[in-house]
């Protein structure tokens, strides 16, 4: 059997080791632009559904009644999951609005109602879902509403210097709906990531 002689070896030019180089380069950066695009378009999508929770305290109405009003505002841009809602007063866990007034002004739950009638020293107040809801962007959600009246006037000044001196807090987490989570006490503009919101040890209802 003859041998097949092979083909005499030919050395390479070194022009195709330029374009065989460029042909590298420019995938290269080809996938780099498509990564940093893909990047910037999760950032988009992100940021289109950021939602942002804050505290809204006020004790007048703009015609002038003294209310005692406690607004969430979902500030941001897309919809907020409220996970969890806390209150606390000088420390204390709150669970609720009437058990916030018990432990700050004499409410007695065990009394019927009307609360006008048998607590007047207590007065009447509304309160709102919190905990375990969504709000859209832009939603203003009232979770306690105060009004001041001749019988209640003690009650009502005790709260509002709770509020002014901070003694009277809240915190919330809550997250977008892709997912990711935020958690923080409505102080400053950063609220702080966390990767879920854990149910508090005492949540507050309404």
């Amino acid at each position: 059997m003859s041998d097949i002689p092979l083909p005499p070896h030919r050395p390479r030019h070194w022009i195709e080791y330029v374009a065989t180089g460029a042909a590298l380069l420019i995938s290269a950066i080809s996938l780099w632009v498509a990564i940093r695009t893909a990047d910037a378009n999760n950032k988009m999508v992100a940021a289109a559904s950021w939602p942002y929770l804050q505290i809204d305290t006020s004790d007048a109405t703009p015609d002038g009644r003294q209310v005692l009003s406690f607004d969430m505002t979902n500030a941001g841009v897309g919809p907020a999951l409220v996970e969890a809602f806390e209150v606390s007063y000088y420390g204390k866990p709150i669970r609720s609005s009437r058990e916030l007034l018990q432990v700050c002004c004499g409410f007695d739950p065990a009394k019927p109602r009307p609360v006008s009638v048998h607590q007047p020293n207590i007065g009447t107040w509304t309160e709102g879902t919190t905990g375990g809801s969504v709000l859209r962007a832009g939603e203003v959600r009232v979770f306690f509403n105060y009004p001041m009246t001749d019988a209640n006037q003690r009650a009502w000044t005790i709260l509002k210097d709770a509020v002014a001196n901070r003694h009277l807090l809240a915190r919330a987490c809550y997250c977008s709906v892709f997912g990711e989570c935020w958690q923080g006490g409505f102080t400053g503009i950063h609220p702080a990531r966390v990767d879920r919101c854990a149910a508090p040890a005492v949540p507050y209802t309404q």
